[in-house]
């Protein structure tokens, strides 16, 4: 380790720790417009070639935020344009979830984030390298996030990657 661990955290809410567990949610992105800059509609062109249903994925963790009632999801969401991660509420997030589900729009798995035994290169910032770093999932840097999703599914609980 390069750095000590700071005695108090940086921000006021606990975030997971290596042995967290993450809800890793796969689904397809909305479509992108006609009107759109041209770099946005080449992606949305090269998402097409993707799996429907495994176009996008991003991660969501329970979250405590120190003096709030009540819990929290920590939203963690790589896209094209920016790496989003924040706070919301559990019943919009939850019933967003649900709701997607339901209608066959979004896929989820549960993971038991792990620190791998190995340094792992991040390789290409796509949305799949950045969920499969963050959870400690082990996968090549062109993996889809249907590879991923397998890859999670043939993964058991004290498996190291």
């Amino acid at each position: 380790m390069f750095c000590r661990p700071l005695p108090a955290p940086l921000v006021a809410f606990a975030a997971p720790q290596p042995a967290a567990v993450w809800l890793v949610v796969f689904l397809d992105p909305p479509p992108v417009p006609q009107d759109a800059p041209l770099p946005n509609r080449l992606l949305g062109a090269c998402l097409k070639a993707l799996r429907p249903g495994f176009r996008h994925v991003l991660a969501l963790s329970p979250a405590v935020r120190t003096g709030a009632p009540g819990r929290e999801w920590l939203i963690f969401n790589p896209g094209a344009r920016m790496l989003a991660v924040g706070l919301a509420p559990p019943h919009e997030t939850l019933g967003t979830l649900r709701r997607l589900i339901a209608q066959g729009r979004a896929r989820c798995r549960v993971v038991i984030a792990r620190e791998p035994a190995t340094v792992r290169p991040r390789g290409l910032f796509t949305c799949v390298q950045a969920v499969a770093h963050l959870t400690g999932t082990g996968c090549h840097p062109f993996t889809t996030p249907h590879g991923l999703w397998r890859r999670m599914g043939a993964m058991r609980p004290g498996d190291v990657t």
